[in-house]
């Protein structure tokens, strides 16, 4: 364990400096380009946030967050760009986590992209997503246009995980090839393999389509596949129908297996041993909406939709929603839905109430929610929350805003929770 403590301290330790870094690039950067006559663009975003709230042992937490993202276009080329960004988090009392402070790179790297054939190969700290990939991985992405409607991507090196990567030598690679047919379908084929000290730790291959038969008719899903436990991951489909003289239709399906599906994942609060993940527990569901809007500022909306866990039960989702809104102005909602289930956690009515509104530079939420649930959760039957933000717009860059929640459930006798963030934007232009 000590072993696996100075690892996951060694990984933050790293991090940090290889932040600190950029931030000092970026600081350098922001002082000498626009000096000099060059066509290199410099932007980026600073979200600062500070949150207030109880934990579950009555302590109080108070936390800042850094969230830093920018990028560099137009170095010496067109084609050639830096794109960067991390977050940093501090505890100002209580430590939450076991650590007083905690930062992550989230990416970083340098991308070269072709004028023609939509060629794109990025070298660094690369985020991932192709057909069963959604990952992060320090080494190197690729994807290219073939011929006669053929497309290929790959990436390769080492993953980067937060709080299950142990010590050893980790590789992780994998690519997916595809073939589009003009508007008509588009099909992805597509893998991934992790590994662990030379030993295969992940296994994955998955399907991806877009089908567009004939106007009005959209079909989207996926399928993936665990190689390591011989099953099936996950499927699921959706189809979109519409607009029929305004009305339109949805339908979703589809099958997890929990087992599978975080049989190895690359977080550790999505293992099956942190106790938020039921084991054996498999969950099916079909479900459809349909909407139609009666001016251009009132849409009415009313869906379904069946869940059957191996476990928990079956249930089944219904209700409905009224949406107002005015372009650049505003709006409000109201819907109902109702869980019918086998078990009390799954035996409830909801309601929800929201509004938003512009006034200038000001603009307010706030949004309501109950949830009666028909037989009492410890001793609670009747779970609420309430939220009300506000952002104020200083100048074209610049955003202050605030959040306050207040919630009652089954957890929490009485939970609050503050949230302050300033939001900036910013730029520069060589030669400007």
């Amino acid at each position: 364990m000590k072993n696996i403590q100075s690892h996951y301290d060694q990984q933050i330790s790293r991090s940090a400096l290889w932040s600190g870094a950029v931030t000092v690039v970026f600081l350098l950067s922001t002082l000498f380009i626009p000096t000099v006559s060059l066509a290199v663009t410099l932007s980026g975003d600073s979200s600062t946030y500070v949150q207030s709230r109880e934990a579950a042992d009555s302590s109080k937490i108070l936390r800042v967050y850094e969230y830093l993202d920018f990028s560099v276009q137009n170095m010496g080329n067109e084609t050639i760009s830096f794109h960067t960004g991390g977050w940093l988090r501090y505890d100002l009392k209580e430590e939450e986590f076991g650590h007083k402070s905690a930062n992550d790179l989230q990416y970083s790297y340098l991308s070269f992209k072709s004028k023609t054939d939509n060629t794109v190969v990025n070298l660094g700290r690369v985020m991932v997503f192709e057909g069963v990939a959604a990952e992060r991985v320090d080494g190197l992405y690729a994807r290219s246009d073939l011929m006669a409607g053929f497309g290929i991507s790959g990436f390769g090196g080492s993953p980067v995980e937060t709080g299950s990567d142990m010590p050893g030598n980790n590789v992780i690679y994998g690519s997916r090839l595809s073939h589009q047919y003009g508007d008509v379908y588009r099909i992805g084929i597509s893998a991934l393999k992790e590994e662990k000290d030379s030993q295969d730790y992940r296994r994955e291959e998955g399907i991806d389509i877009w089908v567009h038969p004939i106007e009005k008719v959209d079909l989207t899903g996926r399928s993936s596949y665990n190689d390591v436990t011989k099953g099936w991951m996950e499927q699921s489909y959706a189809l979109m129908l519409g607009p029929f003289e305004k009305l339109r239709l949805n339908g979703t399906a589809s099958w997890i297996d929990y087992d599978n599906y975080f049989f190895r994942t690359t977080m550790s609060a999505f293992t099956l041993q942190s106790g938020l993940i039921q084991p054996n527990e498999k969950v099916r569901a079909l479900g459809g909406e349909a909407s139609y809007p009666i001016t251009d500022q009132v849409l009415i909306a009313v869906d379904y939709k069946n869940f059957t866990y191996d476990i928990a039960g079956k249930a089944d989702y219904f209700g409905g929603k009224v949406k107002y809104s005015v372009s650049g102005s505003g709006g409000a909602g109201i819907s109902y839905h109702a869980m019918v289930g086998d078990t009390d956690k799954l035996k409830y009515n909801e309601y929800r109430i929201y509004g938003y509104k512009k006034f200038g530079h000001l603009n307010v939420s706030a949004d309501l929610i109950d949830v009666a649930y028909v037989n009492a959760i410890n001793g609670v039957k009747d779970s609420y929350s309430a939220s009300l933000a506000a952002q104020y717009e200083l100048a074209e860059a610049w955003k202050l805003g605030a959040d306050v929640a207040y919630s009652h459930n089954p957890d929490f006798d009485k939970d609050i929770r503050v949230f302050f963030k300033v939001l900036y934007h910013f730029g520069a232009k060589g030669g400007a």
